[in-house]
């Protein structure tokens, strides 16, 4: 059993409280203090302590399945098959160490972040594929129209998710098509990176993606006149700036020229974040305009409310405890 509601649930603390303070401090004790002791004989010939404490245990058992029905339980998967249309999406994301220069604020890596959280909520009833690259890349999560699924990905984002250094846009790209498989849907790679590309397969493997039907949407994450990559040690701690064989200090600058060139060549536009506000909403009319399918195997997975079972529980032990009397049979 789950809860969509459990933070109802404290209120049991708060019930269990009262009824062990009542069950103290009430019953036919409370009653004789109101009398005096010779008269309270007499008052409470005909009241039946049995029946208080039932209509007393029917009382707290209506309020605490009330609770229950009020925190939302749910049993029971139930899978349906979605027949929506849509498309085929792979947001392919750079986690490479120059993600954590400075020309974006707070860095390139947290704007991949925000940039990644926007897009999946507007992709709602497309398929999603996630894919993380530096100097490898892999399948982070396979295709799924499972939103909530994605999310719990894109919270693992980071730097450390790669060891092996560098930026591949090439074998990114290689990976995104593989992740998004041999279905006839329409196709689209969303590329997020800052475009440097150190292994120089990005041109072949876009052509590759193009004969694929595959259209690449990349997005732009730094600014041309570029910034020194952080040196972050083992405890995350940034200590300086990389430097190269020389001495160099390592500048990453955003390649708009090789992004411009992947775009055009796979029938995609590219969209850079910057001072300009966000791209968003070009990016969505471009994706809008590709032909959907419907997708298939795409099956979401629901539990089943059952707050109906509770609430009728607990209106059934008000009923039973207002109409139940505490006098004794036979007696007027």
């Amino acid at each position: 059993m789950i809860f969509s509601n459990p933070i109802y649930l404290l209120w049991i603390l708060v019930l269990a409280g009262i009824a062990i303070y009542d069950c103290f401090t009430g019953g036919k004790r409370l009653f004789a203090s109101l009398f005096d002791k010779e008269l309270s004989a007499c008052m409470l010939r005909n009241w039946e302590i049995r029946k208080f404490y039932i209509k007393k245990g029917l009382f707290y058992s209506g309020l605490f399945f009330l609770i229950i029905a009020m925190s939302q339980p749910q049993w029971g998967k139930k899978e349906k098959i979605l027949s929506n249309t849509g498309i085929d999406i792979a947001l392919c994301f750079d986690v490479s160490k120059s993600m954590l220069a400075k020309d974006l604020k707070p860095n390139r890596l947290s704007n991949v972040r925000a940039s990644l959280n926007l897009l999946v909520d507007q992709l709602v009833g497309n398929r999603l594929a996630l894919v993380a690259f530096a100097g490898t890349s892999f399948v982070e999560c396979p295709l799924t129209s499972d939103i909530n699924a994605v999310k719990l990905f894109l919270d693992s984002i980071n730097c450390d998710l790669i060891q092996a250094p560098g930026t591949d846009i090439g074998g990114a790209i290689d990976t995104s098509a593989q992740a998004l498989g041999k279905s006839r849907n329409s196709k689209a790679i969303i590329l997020i990176t800052d475009g440097e590309d150190l292994y120089g397969k990005a041109r072949a493997a876009a052509k590759e993606a193009k004969n694929k039907g595959i259209r690449i949407y990349p997005i732009g994450i730094g600014t041309n006149m570029g910034e020194p990559v952080p040196e972050i040690d083992g405890n995350g701690n940034e200590i300086g700036v990389k430097r190269d064989e020389k001495g160099e200090i390592v500048i990453s600058r955003l390649d708009s020229v090789l992004l411009n060139w992947i775009a055009k060549e796979t029938g995609g536009k590219a969209f850079f974040v910057g001072d300009k506000g966000s791209t968003l909403p070009e990016l969505m009319m471009a994706i809008a305009l590709l032909p959907k399918q419907g997708i298939k195997n795409s099956i979401t997975t629901r539990y089943n409310d059952q707050f109906q079972i509770f609430l009728f529980l607990s209106i059934v032990c008000f009923a039973v405890e207002f109409v139940l009397s505490t006098r004794r049979k036979g007696n007027a």
